[in-house]
């Protein structure tokens, strides 16, 4: 687990009280943290620009955390002011009475330690293991649905002027760009990545949902078992955003995607995952289901791989 954070730049983690998420509502991550704090109790206060320092910002109210919304459509995660908080330049980002934890895995476990309510790590060690491990998978596959869904989904709208290139790339001298978000956008911007390395992509997740698929043939209700662990969150936002892409989960892998569907209904998953983010997911799923119609987008290209 990465510890808390002790060398941020940002003037403004130490000044808060309670908790406060730096988050986008669209972004999977993001969405992982959101989804605990539901399951947990802990509820969505009031919206505040993620960079407010208004002196009525600042505390959470107990059993509450405070929404600080860093926008990527505007791309504010590439803002000097939020590289201060997060050198990475990516969302979530968490801070509990002024300390500051990034990486949604090490945010849950610190939410369990500190909160309590269900635990999304559990305690028996054959079924941390397990967990852990798809855990660890779901984390080694997020360069995977980066590639498919800038591919498939965003496509123009997230490429990068030479002028915010340039931006992206002094800001990421101050940190270590573990994402790699220079050298993916340069490529991506300037058209650079072949469309076979796109298509690599796109068959390791249907291999790894394919696995996730068998796993729940013998009737599980979650992943690991009968207790929703953090494995189920992980996958669960994978494939929530892999559906707004076009990737047609129901028809290639059916047992996956009525355990998504159990999932999906949680009043936890409506309220934190769901409530603000659902215009936008019907955007994205309009546009996936358009390009389908006409032969294009996502699914036709995955029966093409898988046909070839």
């Amino acid at each position: 687990m990465m510890p808390q954070i002790n060398d941020s730049k940002s003037e403004i983690v130490p000044r808060l009280q309670g908790l406060h998420l730096f988050h986008f509502d669209g972004a999977p991550c993001a969405q992982r943290v959101r989804f605990v704090l539901g399951e947990k109790n802990l509820q969505r206060g009031r919206e505040v620009k993620f960079d407010s320092v208004s002196p009525d910002t600042l505390a959470a109210a107990t059993g509450t955390w405070i929404s600080r919304s860093v926008s990527l459509i505007k791309k504010q995660n590439m803002s000097a002011e939020y590289a201060r908080i997060h050198l990475d330049m990516v969302v979530p980002a968490l801070a509990h009475d002024g300390r500051l934890y990034l990486e949604s895995m090490d945010i849950i476990e610190y939410l369990d330690q500190a909160f309590g309510g269900p635990a999304f790590i559990p305690s028996d060690p054959g079924k941390r293991q397990e967990t852990l491990a798809l855990v660890e998978q779901a984390k080694e596959l997020h360069l995977s649905l980066r590639y498919v869904s800038f591919r498939w989904s965003l496509g123009r709208l997230a490429m990068l002027s030479a002028k915010e290139q340039a931006n992206l790339k002094q800001l990421a001298q101050g940190g270590n760009d573990r994402e790699n978000l220079v050298a993916f956008y340069e490529a991506f911007s300037n058209k650079g990545i072949p469309q076979q390395v796109f298509d690599e992509h796109l068959l390791e997740l249907h291999k790894a949902l394919s696995v996730l698929n068998q796993k729940l043939g013998d009737g599980r209700n979650y992943l690991t078992g009968d207790i929703l662990t953090m494995a189920d969150v992980f996958w669960a936002m994978k494939l929530l955003r892999l559906i707004e892409t076009g990737y047609l989960v129901s028809e290639h892998h059916p047992l996956l995607y009525a355990w998504y569907e159990r999932i999906y209904r949680r009043p936890a998953f409506q309220q934190e995952v769901m409530l603000r983010n659902r215009l936008l997911n019907r955007v994205w799923r309009s546009k996936a289901a358009v390009e389908r119609m006409l032969g294009l987008g996502l699914d036709p290209a995955l029966k093409h791989l898988l046909a070839a």
